[in-house]
């Protein structure tokens, strides 16, 4: 489940947190990722609301990647959504 999400204007993404098991996981959502995948406009704002609309989406990328990977934070990554853009 999606927590939180705000812009990490220093890193160009945004940060979402979504509950894990009971654990709260901090996931970077890269400007590429955004605009490439999820098909934002160029501008913070827009990443943000991308963000927002496939949150569902995000969640499970997120639980895929922590799954393979437990740590303190995972990046999401182009390739974790398959397929072509």
């Amino acid at each position: 489940m999606t927590r939180s999400m705000h812009l990490n204007p220093a890193m160009q993404a945004v940060d979402v947190y979504v509950d894990i098991d009971g654990q709260s996981v901090r996931a970077v959502v890269p400007r590429e990722v955004l605009e490439d995948r999820l098909h934002s406009a160029h501008h913070p704002s827009a990443w943000l609301r991308a963000a927002q609309e496939h949150a569902g989406e995000l969640a499970v990328v997120i639980r895929r990647r922590f799954d393979a990977r437990p740590g303190d934070f995972v990046v999401v990554r182009s390739s974790d959504f398959g397929g072509h853009g």
